[in-house]
């Protein structure tokens, strides 16, 4: 039994976390590296990293140091890839964990304002190193590698891996040949020179889906670990969605027909019909954008949203079905999906999950079994 208040939460399926990351583990055989930047995309990222611990992934990915500390103050002591911006001086307060923060070097200022702040501490942590291979975004460019190359030498500065980031593997064009063939030239310099790491890594979740023969060392899949398609042009239906945000019937209510509903009367009964109140709104993460074009499922059956999303509600036309106040409402998970959400919303699946905000509730199912 479920112990929050709201009836309002979102449902996160632990089986088909673990099954996706198996899935792209066996299709790219390659070591998997779950990326929970972000909550975990919204799906919390403390529990998926301990149940994906207990199946026995080694090391993880996160946008910033914040998150990794987040990790490894709830016991998840792991190696933590911090991909952005790392404040040298916030680092240099850290070292004692320096056995799990793994830093990235962006750029060859960076990595100066990195030995000048840690000094002879800066030995204490591993590194790997961003590469720019054509998204431009942070990530070294091609005129500093020399110099990198020269400083990582003369300081003995402990290169775990090198990696760079794909811009456009969700499009499967040629974009992904000219980065991957840049990456490949990288990778020779440092063999060419003789510095010794021990990952390579390029891969995002398109890419472990379309490319897995370009796998390298590690994959970092984020999206489509949490069974959210990374393309709309391409999908793998061997992912199953991880989160489905539910609510119930809270009330329902008889309408004439010329009726309006919601805020600014943007929806007009046109007969006689029943609508129904559901207590979530884009203040728990569903967009606003979606009013009078989305539809939630209840007994199997979809049901158009009418009327603007308001903070708290949101109001469907039921017409004369059998539906009851304290009927399961879904509003996006298998069907209809985030992907379904983000389209009418003109945004990414990506934005859907980490949209649905901190007041839902995330409740855990796994083997059948609910847990908080």
């Amino acid at each position: 039994m479920l112990k929050n208040s709201r009836s309002t939460y979102a449902e996160i399926n632990i089986d088909n976390y673990l099954h996706n990351l198996e899935y792209i583990s066996k299709k790219t055989n390659t070591e998997v590296m779950p990326v929970l930047k972000a909550d975990a995309y919204g799906h919390n990222k403390i529990t998926l990293a301990k149940c994906a611990v207990k199946e026995g992934y080694k090391r993880f990915a996160v946008a910033f140091l914040e998150e990794a500390l987040d990790l490894i103050n709830n016991d998840i002591k792991k190696p933590i890839l911090i991909f952005n911006y790392i404040n040298p001086k916030s680092l240099k307060r850290y070292t004692y964990f320096s056995d799990f923060l793994i830093p990235t070097i962006h750029s060859l200022n960076n990595l100066k304002t990195l030995i000048s702040e840690l000094g002879e501490e800066i030995n204490k942590f591993k590194f790997h190193l961003n590469f720019n291979t054509g998204i431009n975004r942070i990530g070294i460019q091609e005129n500093e590698i020399e110099n990198i190359i020269a400083i990582i030498k003369n300081k003995n500065i402990n290169i775990e891996g090198i990696y760079s980031h794909y811009a456009t593997a969700d499009s499967l064009d040629d974009y992904v040949d000219y980065q991957y063939n840049n990456f490949l030239r990288i990778i020779k310099i440092f063999k060419d020179r003789e510095i010794e790491y021990k990952f390579k890594h390029m891969s995002n979740s398109a890419a472990c889906l379309y490319y897995p023969e370009r796998s390298l060392d590690i994959v970092r899949p984020g999206i489509a670990s949490f069974g959210l398609q990374p393309s709309n042009i391409k999908k793998d239906e061997n992912i199953k969605p991880v989160m489905e945000l539910k609510s119930i019937v809270a009330k329902i209510n008889t309408c004439k027909k010329g009726d309006t509903i919601g805020y600014g009367r943007t929806h007009i009964i046109d007969k006689n019909s029943k609508t129904a109140i559901i207590p979530i709104g884009y203040a728990d993460g569903y967009p606003r954008i979606l009013s009078n074009k989305s539809h939630v499922l209840i007994k199997n059956k979809l049901y158009k949203v009418i009327g603007n999303v308001s903070m708290d509600q949101i109001v469907i036309e039921i017409k004369d079905d059998d539906i009851m106040v304290g009927d399961e409402v879904i509003l996006f998970g298998k069907k209809p999906s985030a992907e379904h959400l983000a389209n009418l919303a003109n945004t990414l699946n990506y934005e859907i999950t980490c949209g649905v905000s901190s007041r839902v509730p995330r409740v855990f199912i796994k083997g059948g079994s609910y847990f908080e």
